[in-house]
């Protein structure tokens, strides 16, 4: 078997051998969809709230939030949207724990966690509402590690 040439003549490295990707992205594809199932058959469901606490989160939001996220959740210039598919597949796999503690973190970005945990704890209420969730009679809590087995989303 000959080797082949540079322009110059010279012989070109050989490359290593190129195995097919096919087989592995298989398995990954396997394993997210029946990670995707499992949720989706209500591995986790999101945490119960009140009305009146989804209303003070709408109150918040408007507030704090719709600037950057828009009036509707998901028609800001600024952020991406809080409802819908593109929300909903982020946060799958996570827990509500983890999208209270991101909020309570990392938002709003001028002033990252200075609207307090219960009021996270409320906009919260407000998201799931928009997302159909139907509000109950207990509040969710202003403690992330309350929900560590709640989603964050439908």
């Amino acid at each position: 078997m000959s080797q082949a040439l540079s322009q110059s003549g010279e012989p070109r490295p050989r490359r290593a051998a190129r195995r097919p990707l096919l087989l592995p992205a298989l398995g990954t594809a396997a394993a997210l969809a029946l990670a995707g199932a499992a949720f989706a058959q209500g591995a986790a469901a999101p945490p119960g709230f009140t009305a009146a606490q989804a209303e003070r989160g709408a109150a918040l939001y408007s507030a704090n939030c719709a600037l950057c996220h828009g009036d509707n959740l998901d028609d800001g210039q600024f952020a991406p949207p809080l409802k819908g598919s593109i929300h909903a597949d982020y946060w799958k796999g996570r827990t509500a724990s983890d999208l209270l503690t991101y909020m309570a973190t990392a938002m709003p970005p001028t002033q990252p966690g200075g609207l307090g945990v219960q009021a996270y704890a409320d906009i919260m209420a407000y998201l799931l509402q928009n997302e159909g969730v139907a509000p109950g009679d207990k509040e969710i809590p202003p403690d992330p590690g309350a929900l560590t087995s709640a989603a964050p989303t439908l």
